[in-house]
């Protein structure tokens, strides 16, 4: 989500944290925000949300091909501080589903076709 929870991890609670649900079990990088906001934090401490590490490394991600930004990035966001993976079941596509089956949860969330290829 916007407020960065997909990177807290699974606390000893009994809940399970977004980033192990099946939804989101193929993302990477997780240690590459770690050492972004540890390097931040030793510049300029409790400023920078990892909410907006994220946004920004995505930007910077997709962007790098073209050795340019491609938008830009409005920042200012705060981050979450509970994650539950329980919250991702129906609202994201598993890794493993077919084009069908992506098609139907964009139109229950009345996307269709053009938006499915654009966010894919």
């Amino acid at each position: 989500g916007c407020d960065g929870s997909v990177l807290l991890d699974t606390v000893n609670n009994g809940s399970k944290a977004e980033k192990d649900a099946i939804p989101n079990r193929s993302l990477k990088g997780f240690d590459v925000i770690d050492d972004i906001k540890n390097a931040i934090e030793k510049v300029c401490p409790n400023v920078v949300s990892c909410a907006d590490i994220l946004a920004l490394a995505a930007r910077d991600a997709v962007s790098a091909p073209f050795k340019r930004r491609l938008w830009n990035v409005a920042l200012g966001r705060r981050d979450g501080r509970i994650s539950l993976a329980s919250e991702t079941n129906g609202n994201i596509p598993s890794p493993f589903a077919d084009f069908t089956s992506l098609l139907q949860t964009f139109n229950n969330k009345t996307l269709d076709v053009n938006d499915l290829v654009v966010l894919s």
